[in-house]
């Protein structure tokens, strides 16, 4: 993770994985004793789309690359495949949320609303399937709506580049 938080920030990075590789990049993490940093923060997949089984599950493609993990499909799904440079950027600003990928806006969500429970609701983050992760969720950046952004490692190949974070005001 990151040294420290962010509150309204763009990230914009490079990815590629290797074939069969699957990633991701946390926003608004809180830090959870005993607990994953996952359970507490939204996730921007990276993964290959044609060849990593997660990018068949889930529905309509919100498990594919740039999507919102289990919740919102990127659409257009304009990744590259495996071994290529994706561009990705993730905006957020009082509690809107862009994800970008490839030069293009691909999906928009608003933390702490109805929408935002909704879709919590509907995913493996419910309030009935995993209380715990559904309660951090509901209200990730905790009570400043700040957190740590992090690079997940999931024992695959990945790599980042040319990160930058630009904090809006």
């Amino acid at each position: 993770i990151f040294a420290h938080k962010f509150k309204a920030f763009e990230l914009n990075f490079e990815w590629k994985v290797a074939k069969g590789s699957n990633s991701g990049v946390f926003i608004m993490i809180q830090e959870v004793e005993g607990q994953p940093s996952y359970i507490s923060a939204p996730e921007y997949q990276v993964l290959d789309n044609e060849n990593h089984p997660d990018a068949k599950l889930g529905k309509d493609g919100n498990r594919k690359s740039s999507s919102l993990y289990d919740m919102i499909p990127a659409v257009p799904q304009n990744s590259k495949p495996f071994g290529e440079w994706n561009k990705a950027k993730i905006m957020v600003y009082k509690g809107t949320v862009v994800h970008g990928q490839n030069d293009e806006n691909v999906l928009e969500y608003h933390l702490w609303t109805k929408q935002w429970t909704d879709m919590l609701q509907a995913s493996k983050f419910s309030e009935d399937k995993w209380p715990l992760a559904f309660e951090l969720l509901n209200n990730c950046g905790g009570e400043n709506h700040e957190g740590f952004i992090g690079l997940q490692d999931h024992g695959d190949d990945v790599w980042f580049r040319n990160i930058r974070v630009k904090v809006l005001d």
